[in-house]
């Protein structure tokens, strides 16, 4: 269990060790002494394997996280056990005594009210806008006098009251079918990359499913048996079919057969097996392929037919038996699925349940069954979490709030990300793992001028070249194409995938050195040795990702990225840039005011626009997570200076039609209301963003800045970004009017990355968002690594420097090409 990761403290890492095992899985770090509050525990137990999923957080702060973990139901002990130390840890952690710690409200006009009052020497008012009363807000209202667990499942009957007597605890049983549907909407929703399909031999193509083709669809849910279930709606199901051929089936053959008594061993074995040994198959009767009615020589004619043909008397092989029985079970349960969905008109299929356990060759039998009686007119499709689903609807039954359509709790927060910095379910075999899933304090909600799908390529898609990476994902319901953040899919493509990779290890070793170097914030031996436990941590997952490149769902850059802000915030580096971002907005705010006298001296709008354009781009410049920056800084060739930066930036690049901009913003009237997402504090934001931002308030647009609500590299923070406009307004009138009349505000994106995901955006920035008609995203993390391709219903304007080779190269541009490329709205 791991602490919250808002939590300002480092990672304990004492008595941590390297985690091996006999089956091939690939290692990971176990931390038996870091410990979090436990306030919710929920437990799906099965005829075969145990789920329990449980949720830890931290007094005073908003969050947690939702852990999972899995036990052979024959070893109930083992469970109780585990349960028990859960219980230890709720029943330490008084509920009743815990508070929520309110941050000051992100009010940008209170900020500068209470900064002016300070001046004054008066002492500013407690506001209702400003700052929440701390209040008592109760995790788990102690209505029973008992701690309460959820659990669904069999089991659940079976063992509830040998739990309530060892643990002395109040079991509530929740129907199994609600659970599991539950739980599957839930992580369809919530969970990013959770749904993929599979081919044999290829990596997992991950999905994203729009709400409004999410139903109707059939669950097929293998545990010990199988239970086929209709859903048509959030609450409509209807359990419709069948069979008692599932992983018990396999698990206790091969038990009877081999001797084998793990799971997971027999699935291992099954991996090097060759079913033709013991299968009797197509070939072995007509000696090649039966073309005409499409059975290759290879297809399995009779499920160890091949026994009785050969010798009964030969001993064979226990791997060969054991993938045989994989290949029986999986291709029956295919089969029963497809005639299910073809007689219910439904044409998607879920797999879920843990006998599946992300093993490559069962889903491949699953997915070829699907496609072969359906005639490649279904697909199946995966979970990551397959074994979790009804764990989780347990959980929500505790916790409803986690829901995206309910209230958020105060005490905990809104949706959740997942947090791949501690992995379990790596194997070898396996498509991916699972990692914790962290809850923000925000619904993430799409951004309402976001287009989700479309069929209309995006305009700078013409310029890519074709080992690009793909602009957007295929929808399989459909002839659409839905929203992908993601530029590069670094998942197929194995050339950008070790290049980004290499880079990032360079880019790691960077960060090591500037902060040896007294450029970051690391004070004391005792920081310095933090940062080399986020180096070991993280170079670890870049090196599983090269051996395994979707062991964390979808590769993008923007993964990588958030991997690496997960792990330096894992072991307490919450802001390494902290002094570096203060130096570099105390030296732009020196030379703010006289920019925006230079610029308030030209008269000529149309080269005002032009000035404000090329100003946003060198700013752009100042990034220092740039590799290529890096590099400059360690030459001190790096100073914020925008005529010594003339010289790298080709302002007159392909991918600059600021020219249409210009037009529209000299003919036709001013917009009403602009979203600028901001990028690198200092000189990118306030010489190269609020100029621009001046010019649309003195239009008459009102302006909405949109900075990352946590640290992430050199990029604003809102909080930040609210203290530099305060001290801005203090140098300029029109920013200090602008304030007062709420005509510019500043809200945080939810995001602590330096990338942009814009479907998942805080709430309140969403519903202040609703009547924006023009977007401005800045930065290559956000307009190039992301979103390059993305489309919306409002004019939108991509300002960004190529400070990248690669990322430049794969989009037919060069380095240090200018991106300000704007495109109407599409109705």
């Amino acid at each position: 269990m791991l602490s919250n990761t808002e939590k300002n403290t480092t990672i304990n890492l004492s008595g941590a060790v390297n985690e091996n095992n006999s089956h091939g899985k690939i290692s990971n770090i176990v931390m038996p002494n870091q410990t979090g509050q436990v306030s919710h525990i929920a437990v799906d137990i099965g005829g075969s394997m145990a789920k329990i999923v449980y949720f830890t957080t931290n007094p005073g702060l908003r969050g947690g996280r939702l852990n999972f973990e899995a036990f052979e139901t024959d070893k109930i002990d083992n469970l109780i056990s585990f349960m028990e130390s859960l219980i230890r840890k709720k029943l330490e952690f008084p509920i009743s005594n815990f508070s929520i710690q309110q941050n000051s409200s992100n009010n940008l006009q209170d900020l500068l009210n209470v900064n002016s009052l300070k001046e004054l020497g008066a002492s500013p008012q407690p506001s209702s806008t400003l700052t929440e009363p701390q209040t008592e807000t109760l995790i788990d209202s102690p209505r029973h006098e008992k701690p309460v667990i959820k659990a669904t499942g069999g089991g659940a009957h079976l063992f509830r009251k040998t739990i309530e007597e060892k643990l002395n605890v109040d079991v509530q049983t929740e129907d199994e079918m609600e659970c599991l549907i539950t739980g599957l909407n839930f992580f369809i929703h919530e969970v990013a990359d959770e749904i993929f399909s599979y081919q044999e031999n290829e990596n997992p193509v991950f999905e994203s499913i729009q709400k409004e083709d999410m139903f109707p669809y059939i669950l097929v849910n293998i545990g010990s048996g199988v239970s086929i279930i209709k859903v048509t709606s959030e609450d409509k199901y209807e359990r419709i079919s069948g069979t008692s051929l599932g992983g018990g089936t396999f698990w206790g053959l091969l038990h009877l057969l081999t001797g084998s008594s793990q799971f997971d061993e027999m699935l291992e074995i099954s991996k090097t097996g060759d079913n033709s040994k013991v299968d009797m198959m197509v070939g072995d009767i007509y000696g090649t392929d039966y073309d005409k009615i499409g059975l290759k020589a290879t297809a399995i004619a009779s499920t160890m037919g091949g026994v009785y043909r050969k010798k009964l008397s030969k001993k064979y092989d226990d791997s060969d038996i054991a993938r045989s029985l994989l290949y029986m079970v999986s291709n029956t349960i295919g089969q029963i699925a497809y005639l299910n969905a073809q007689l219910h008109g439904i044409n998607k299929i879920y797999f879920g349940g843990y006998f599946i356990r992300g093993h490559r060759l069962t889903m491949h039998t699953l997915s070829y069954a699907i496609k072969f009686w359906s005639k490649g007119t279904m697909h199946a499709r995966f979970m990551r979490h397959e074994g979790f689903l009804g764990a989780v609807g347990a959980f929500i039954k505790a916790d409803p709030s986690i829901l995206p359509n309910r209230p958020t709790h105060r005490a905990r927060g809104g949706s959740v990300t997942e947090n791949f910095v501690f992995t379990q379910g790596l194997g070898r075999e396996s498509v991916s793992g699972l990692g914790i899933l962290d809850r923000v304090s925000t619904k993430l909600l799409p951004l309402p001028q976001l287009i989700l799908s479309t069929n209309n390529p995006h305009p700078l898609q013409q310029f890519e070249k074709f080992y690009a990476g793909k602009p957007s994902t295929f929808s399989h319901s459909s002839d659409k194409f839905v929203y992908n953040p993601d530029t590069f899919d670094l998942l197929d493509n194995s050339e950008l995938r070790e290049y980004w990779i290499n880079s990032l290890k360079i880019n790691t070793e960077n960060l090591i050195s500037l902060a040896s170097d007294g450029k970051l914030t690391v004070d004391g031996t005792e920081d310095k040795s933090i940062l080399f436990n986020f180096q070991r941590m993280y170079l670890e997952k870049l090196e599983t990702l090269k051996s395994m490149p979707s062991a964390f769902g979808k590769l993008s850059v923007r993964s990588l990225l958030n991997l690496r802000e997960q792990s330096l915030h894992e072991v307490g580096c919450l802001d390494l840039f902290s002094n570096i971002k203060a130096q570099e907005n105390e030296a732009s705010l020196k030379i703010f005011p006289e920019l925006v006298k230079t610029l308030d001296s030209i008269n000529d709008k149309k080269a005002l626009i032009e000035e404000l354009f090329e100003n946003a781009l060198l700013g752009n410049m100042f990034d220092w997570g740039s590799n290529e920056i890096q590099q400059m800084i360690k030459n001190n060739e790096y100073k914020i200076d925008f005529s010594h930066l003339k010289k790298k930036v080709n302002f007159n690049s392909k991918f600059n039609n600021s020219k249409v901009l210009v037009k529209r913003l000299l003919e036709k009237e001013p917009y009403k209301k602009a979203l600028v997402f901001v990028d690198n504090a200092g000189a990118d934001t306030i010489l190269g963003v609020i100029p621009f931002v001046r010019f649309l308030l003195n239009a008459g647009t009102k302006v909405i800045l949109a900075a990352n609500s946590h640290p992430a590299l050199n990029d604003f923070t809102s909080s930040e970004l609210m203290k530099i406009l305060v001290a801005i307004a203090k140098l300029d009138s029109l920013i200090n009017s602008k304030i007062i009349d709420k005509s510019l505000v500043v809200l945080g994106t939810g995001s602590s990355s330096p990338c942009l995901d814009l479907s998942r955006l805080n709430e309140r920035l969403v519903t202040e968002s609703h009547d924006v008609d023009f977007l401005v995203i800045i930065g290559m993390g956000r307009a190039i690594q992301t979103n390059y391709y993305s489309s919306f219903s409002i004019d939108s304007l991509k300002i960004a420097v190529f400070k990248s080779s690669i990322a430049a190269d794969a989009l037919g541009a060069k380095l240090y090409d200018s991106l300000c490329y704007f495109v109407p709205g599409c109705q």
